[in-house]
């Protein structure tokens, strides 16, 4: 995966993330509790299988709940998951942050419904690459799940559905 593109995926993950009004959290999720996770890396992290080794996360913003995570391997490059929560602001709505996201950040979603849309195709990169991207409507508390995905292996691409479904579950708290 070239630079530009983790560079694109981390931009536009910190853009989404940044669309919310977050408050300051401590390190504990709050899986099981039909709540978000207040520390999105934590949550995730056990949902992806060990043998992708994505180890490397991005680094936290200052004053910012932690919502959302970056998960790389160890180049960085090859495989990628970034997972972002968005809650509406006041005065907005969460099917607002939805409509934006599934109609500006994930432009064409070959699959689109009422509480999620999704993007999938390959990207041009050296193997069988692979890029995924969806918006998922969270109901308690409201808001927008988006995930991203890109690898080229093939291995990995393979499973990709089934832990990209238990990366949502983890991640809104369900």
């Amino acid at each position: 995966m070239r630079a530009t593109h983790v560079l694109a995926l981390v931009c536009l993950a910190t853009l989404m993330a940044g669309c919310g009004d977050e408050k300051s959290a401590s390190g504990d999720s709050s899986e099981g509790s039909g709540k978000p996770p207040e520390n999105m890396c934590e949550a995730v992290a056990p949902a992806v299988p060990e043998d992708w080794k994505l180890t490397k996360k991005a680094a936290p913003q200052k004053n910012k709940a932690k919502t959302d995570c970056t998960l790389t391997d160890e180049s960085g490059y090859e495989t990628v998951l970034v997972v972002g929560l968005t809650k509406p602001k006041p005065g907005k709505s969460v099917e607002d942050i939805y409509k934006k996201l599934c109609d500006f950040y994930i432009s064409r979603p070959q699959e689109r419904d009422d509480s999620q849309c999704t993007q999938t195709g390959p990207i041009k990169l050296k193997g069988s690459p692979t890029e995924i991207q969806r918006g998922v409507l969270v109901d308690d508390p409201p808001g927008v799940l988006w995930l991203t995905f890109q690898t080229n292996k093939p291995d990995i691409a393979a499973e990709v559905e089934d832990v990209l479904k238990d990366v949502e579950s983890a991640a809104s708290g369900s």
